[in-house]
């Protein structure tokens, strides 16, 4: 019995001692390693900002209070230099209500004047990314240091954030997107994940500005799979096209259901917030449509929350007789699919990587599918797809 005592105190403190030891350039140089294998190296003629980010993220001084932290952010600086959005990382060491001894409990705090800086923000036309966006009474600021944002917590989330926390930062692609490099909002766990700033609105993180319009890009509807019918117009809501159940026998019952319906002349298909997910699910849909909607008139809505295989799905249909896609741009997260997990040695960290990709999608990759009609986001979509309907009959 003491023998075995002993020897989960051994293990105990190596493990304590492992992470004690640990330093952020020995994640840098397994990151290094993995994206070297990533097709996307192999896609890219140009590597000098990846190296720049290398490097920097190397020559960085991790001594402060916060090295994991910096070390997330150091390494999804070198992911954003990546024309490849489906690459990942996150934590898996978050906030516990239940404990004060976790270890993101506390994350860098603002230094400065907060009130001084929420003034500022708040004077920020609704076009200009800075400001003040909110949700349910959590409220946080973004503003600009160098070429990305840096998000502060303003109020709100008091369980898990302290006012003036900073939250993590949005990390500019080329393009005038941005990969957030962030502590959830309910936990703190660090996550990466590529979102859009428009018009007032963070949709991904449902969060807006006070004085935008509100924001119709978005499905407002509930339910992952919807069909309805008004006169010759056939609507269709598709939200995930995942390979996995449950999702994935949700579909196919779905599209088994759809055998019983009635074809129209016109389909509204809609794609927006569509996660993406795999073939094994859209091939389904896509053999339903090329037998019944072949010769239709298809509208395909999409946005910028449309992504991997719903994107590709978008450019599919094109090889229909009459397709229109309606919204604003995809995500362009698009022309690789990703592979398995990879574990760092510090700090719990992991990441997802891509495994292969499909070259014919590499001119939408962090640029998205341009639609053929732009949808007005401060108007319902199904409405002004309805009335496009009319006016091109």
């Amino acid at each position: 019995m003491k023998l075995a005592i002993a020897f989960c105190l051994f293990i105990i403190s190596f493990s304590v001692s492992s992470q004690s030891d640990c330093d952020c350039t020995k994640n840098i140089e397994v990151l290094a390693k993995t994206i070297k294998k990533l097709p996307v190296t192999k896609n890219t003629s140009d590597l000098f900002a990846y190296n720049k980010a290398l490097s920097a993220a190397d020559n960085y001084s991790y001594t402060g209070n916060y090295s994991d932290y910096d070390c997330f952010q150091q390494m999804s600086k070198i992911l954003v230099t990546l024309n490849d959005r489906h690459n990942m990382m996150y934590s898996e060491v978050g906030f516990d209500v239940n404990q004060s001894d976790t270890t993101y409990q506390e994350f860098p705090e603002f230094e400065g004047d907060l009130d001084s800086l929420k003034t500022k923000l708040e004077i920020k036309p609704v076009e200009d990314v800075e400001g003040i966006y909110s949700r349910d009474g959590f409220s946080i600021g973004v503003y600009a240091s160098e070429e990305n944002l840096i998000v502060v917590n303003l109020s709100g989330g008091k369980e898990v954030w302290q006012k003036g926390e900073i939250i993590g930062r949005f990390l500019k692609y080329e393009n005038g997107r941005y990969l957030a490099a962030i502590g959830q909002f309910h936990d703190k766990k660090l996550v990466n994940f590529p979102l859009e700033i428009k018009n007032g609105h963070i949709s991904k993180l449902q969060l807006s500005k006070s004085n935008s319009t509100p924001d119709y890009s978005r499905v407002k509807a509930n339910g992952t799979y919807q069909y309805s019918l008004s006169g010759d117009i056939t609507y269709m809501r598709i939200g995930s096209f995942s390979g996995y159940n449950p999702v994935l026998k949700n579909a196919e019952n779905f599209y088994k259901s759809l055998e019983e319906k009635p074809v129209t002349r016109d389909l509204i298909l809609d794609l927006r917030d569509n996660g993406g997910g795999g073939d094994r699910n859209s091939d389904i849909l896509y053999k339903y449509l090329r037998k019944n909607y072949k010769n239709a008139r298809l509208h395909v809505l999409i946005n910028g929350n449309t992504v991997s295989n719903a994107e590709q799905f978008a450019l599919r249909l094109q090889k229909f007789k009459s397709v229109t896609l309606l919204g604003s741009k995809t995500s362009g997260t698009i022309a690789y699919e990703l592979g398995k997990t990879y574990e760092f040695p510090c700090y719990k960290f992991k990441g997802f990587f891509t495994f292969k990709g499909d070259k014919k999608y590499l001119e939408y990759e962090s640029v998205g599918v341009q639609p053929d009609i732009i949808l007005d986001n401060s108007e319902d979509w199904i409405k002004q797809t309805k009335e496009y309907i009319a006016k091109s009959k």
